[in-house]
């Protein structure tokens, strides 16, 4: 139906073929009918050069009306000379479930590397001058109807994929189908939407176990996270929930600590501001993220815990964009400015302002008047494609603060006040060396700055100068039944530290410096015969300082997966991985000891990934044997990343002398359908730890033997969406105080604590509810929501307290109630 012409003609263009459009099969099943109202280009010929959609009632028929449209072929319009002239129209296209045509031809597509679903891949269709277009939905799938009986030719040519093709016959009474799996052979070519990434744990050339996979589109409308694609991964298995909230990542029964966090491969200090609330780097530069809980590749080392890596995207943007977001937190303002036909520049920012907002409820808690986090952070980006690799440059820095002071009315009297900022810069080149080989070169170093303050003269300063450079060679099987990764992971810097400050009762007043450096070999042959596939590593990685201090670690680990069917996966793994002390615990003259040598940590699993219709269910038990852990000076000064500890202190010197180990089954049920996104993901797991040979053994700090996770979004009509979270956990270990004396000297009360972590917190419980609306305009979009954490209101204690006098317990609770409004534009 043709509604309107914003050309200048005498005579407006007429429609001379048309193409039914498929029908979506979820809205054909359901019943449903809906209209897309597009804005179609047509050019001097008639032919239809660019569509897109104005207004729709039912976004599951966007994609439907496109590909039909692309096929239309009108009378070109006329100017008032009578000639042929481009113009511009507005035609709506109605869907009925009694007129769907029939299909005479659908496919799948899963990407050859890691099986995931082609969503969003162009498909042709041609039989001697006809043309047809179908687009891959979510789960990979397309379809064509109504064509003519005969000989078709079906083409895959995505951006980045080799190109396939198959041929099919369209006989009477039958649907032809046709199955592709591409390769990704030039990465560069790979064009994202701005709304389109990936949250993966993440195999390439090498197997990893558990592979899991979310589009950032669902992803921006999942409850709670408020659509930061990092925040995601938290909602996963195998990853704890830390108290209040906060960014930090607790995975597989490991201390946050335990865990690293790399850009493309190198190392970052953090990957969220305080309080969690978001990512240092804004997502909408990335390409995927990898959450690696055990048993990972051997280019990442010199940790026990697991892994996060941020990985930017290479692709160049099709066209310029931009938005800005705000919030109840904060605002974001991002844009991506194509620059000729090879290079691009993106800017990012984002400022809080959560101190204003949750300062009055915090200080409601307490006599202290707590300030909430404050932070920001800034991003710039060059990115330039040439015959000789794809160059990428990047600037980052993030600036976190919180402050306790005195009262409300004294903001300079500060208590408590706690800093935390980076700026890196970053370089990388990536180019095709031929033969199926692919060098990447990493770096990226700068300065890291922790601050602490405690009233009335206690001060802490903590500088890292890091950098982290990587060479890498990849190759992938490339028709072979072998792939290689081989590298370099080179770890250099400096790091000063300087206290003087209270520490459990005595004072702290220390300073030094020390140089390091950890330049760490790998290497990763896989093997893929018939249904198997075998990747086996090795990893060296020496620690050196400059006072004469040398350790080293040689990790070797195993990987293997059976594919019997395509519905089916076993995976199992094997392997060691190793961490070092810390700087001052192995100087000596900083009541360290250059005894000390690597933790160990051998971790294995056994995992099962089975397709059952519409649902995806995945189960790993995994299992880890500690060794070698540093114990003794619980007393020393030391940024915590958690609450301090409390109850007895082991005060000895440092010594290897622990152990521990950590069992568990995770598991992951997921439905992903054109509309609805659905997940329960639940972890059951024991973490313990023996500190000395002749100690028993005691719960984890972090055990959480239960973490269930159960979410869903929905999409609605007319650009609504619909969604909610339900989170239960454990809570964690605490050591009681079950008696208190009165100390003379002191002249306050003390405690007697009962057995260490022979406590545990009550269990958590929250709902999250969201609500989004999508407004659609002609060159911009508009995207409100409603997220509603904790809606239930639950006083949720996250960490335990005592009155002054230790005669009761006073614990302190979680957020409350939060309905955060927020609204994007973006363009």
């Amino acid at each position: 139906m043709l509604w309107l012409s914003l050309a200048l003609a005498q005579q407006l263009p007429s429609l001379e073929s048309a193409v039914p459009p498929v029908y979506p099969q979820p809205a054909l099943e359901q019943g449903r009918s809906g209209s897309v109202v597009l804005r179609l280009s047509v050019d001097e010929a008639g032919a239809v050069r660019f569509a897109a959609v104005e207004q729709s009632d039912d976004p599951a028929f966007d994609d439907a009306a496109l590909d039909a449209a692309r096929a239309f072929r009108f009378a070109p319009a006329l100017d008032q000379r009578g000639e042929p002239a481009p113009a511009e129209i507005l035609w709506e296209m109605r869907f009925e479930p009694s007129l769907a045509p029939p299909v005479r031809i659908e496919g799948t597509i899963r990407t050859a590397a890691v099986r995931q679903p082609g969503a969003g891949f162009r498909v042709e269709a041609r039989s001697g001058g006809v043309v047809r277009y179908a687009t891959a939905d979510g789960e990979g799938r397309f379809r064509f109807a109504d064509l003519d009986d005969g000989a078709w030719s079906v083409a895959l040519a995505e951006p980045g994929y080799e190109a396939l093709e198959a041929s099919v016959e369209v006989v009477p009474g039958k649907v032809a189908t046709v199955a592709f799996s591409p390769k990704q052979t030039r990465p560069w070519e790979v064009q994202e939407d701005f709304d389109e990434v990936v949250v993966v744990y993440e195999r390439e050339a090498a197997v990893e176990v558990s592979e899991r996979v979310l589009s950032t589109e669902d992803i921006y409308y999942l409850p709670g996270t408020a659509g930061d694609v990092v925040k995601a991964i938290q909602n996963l298995p195998g990853v704890g929930r830390p108290a209040f909230g906060i960014g930090q990542l607790l995975i597989r029964g490991t201390a946050p600590e335990d865990s690293a966090y790399y850009l493309d491969g190198a190392r970052l200090p953090a990957v969220f501001h305080f309080a969690g609330f978001s990512t240092v780097l804004n997502g909408d530069i990335l390409e995927d993220v990898a959450l690696l809980s055990g048993n990972y590749s051997a280019r990442y080392g010199r940790t026990l815990g697991g892994v996060v890596d941020l990985r930017v995207s290479e692709a160049l943007p099709e066209r310029s964009s931009g938005y800005v977001s705000v919030d109840l937190f904060q605002a974001t303002g991002f844009v991506e400015q194509r620059i000729g036909e090879n290079t691009s520049l993106s800017v990012s920012g984002r400022r809080s302002y959560v101190d204003a907002v949750l300062t009055p409820v915090l200080s409601g808690l307490g006599s202290s008047a707590v300030r909430a986090p404050r932070y920001y952070d800034f991003q710039v980006r060059a990115l330039h494609h040439s015959d000789q690799g794809v160059v990428d440059a990047m600037f980052l820095l993030s600036d976190d603060a919180f402050r306790v002071v005195g009262d409300m009315d004294d903001a300079d009297e500060v208590q408590i006040g706690l800093n935390d900022r980076f700026q890196k810069a970053r370089l990388r080149w990536t180019h095709d060396l031929g033969s199926g080989w692919r060098g990447d070169v990493t770096f990226l170093g700068g300065p890291e700055v922790r601050m602490f303050d405690i009233a009335p003269d206690g001060k802490a300063r903590e500088t890292t100068t890091a950098v982290n450079t990587r060479l890498e060679l990849t190759r992938g099987y490339e028709g072979t039944p072998f792939a290689w990764r081989t590298g370099l992971d080179l770890y250099t810097g400096g790091f000063r530290w300087e206290y003087d400050v209270e520490t459990f009762g005595s004072r702290t007043v220390e300073k030094g410096f020390a140089w390091f450096t950890s330049p760490s070999p790998y290497i990763e042959p896989s093997v893929r015969f018939g249904v198997f596939e075998v990747t086996s590593g090795l990893r060296i990685d020496p620690w050196i300082l400059d006072n004469g201090y040398t350790a080293v670690a040689v990790d070797p680990r195993f990987v293997g997966r059976i594919r019997p069917t395509d519905t089916t996966t076993f995976e199992a793994a094997v392997g060691q991985f190793s961490q070092f002390p810390g700087v001052r615990q192995v100087i000596d003259s900083q009541g360290g000891s250059s005894d000390l040598g690597p933790q160990r940590s051998i971790q294995a699993s056994v995992g099962l990934e089975q397709q059952l219709g519409p649902f995806q269910l995945e189960v790993t038990m995994f299992g880890s044997e500690l060794s070698n852990l540093v114990s003794g000076r619980e007393d020393a000064f030391r940024f915590f990343t958690g609450p301090p500890p409390v109850g007895p202190l082991d005060t000895a010197p440092y010594a290897n002398d622990g152990t521990g180990r950590v069992v568990g089954v995770e598991s992951l049920l997921q439905l992903k359908s054109e509309r609805t996104l659905g997940w329960l993901a639940v972890t059951a797991s024991r973490s313990t730890r023996v500190k000395r040979p002749d100690a028993k053994s005691e719960l984890f700090e972090y055990d959480q033997p239960l973490v269930v996770t159960a979410l869903v979004s929905h999409q609605l009509p007319r650009r609504w969406r619909i969604g909610g979270r339900a989170r239960f956990g454990s809570g964690n270990p605490y050591t009681p105080v079950v008696n208190r004396y009165y100390d003379l000297d002191r002249r306050e009360f003390s405690p007697i604590y009962g057995e260490i972590d022979s406590a545990r917190l009550p269990a958590f419980f929250s709902l999250d509810l969201r609500i989004d609306k999508d407004f659609q305009f002609r060159k911009w979009q508009l995207t409100t929501y409603l997220d509603v954490q904790n809606a239930t209101n639950r006083q949720n204690v996250d960490v335990i307290g005592w009155t002054d006098d230790y005669s009761a317990e006073d614990p302190i609770a979680g957020l409350p109630l939060i309905p955060a409004f927020g609204v994007k534009g973006a363009w």
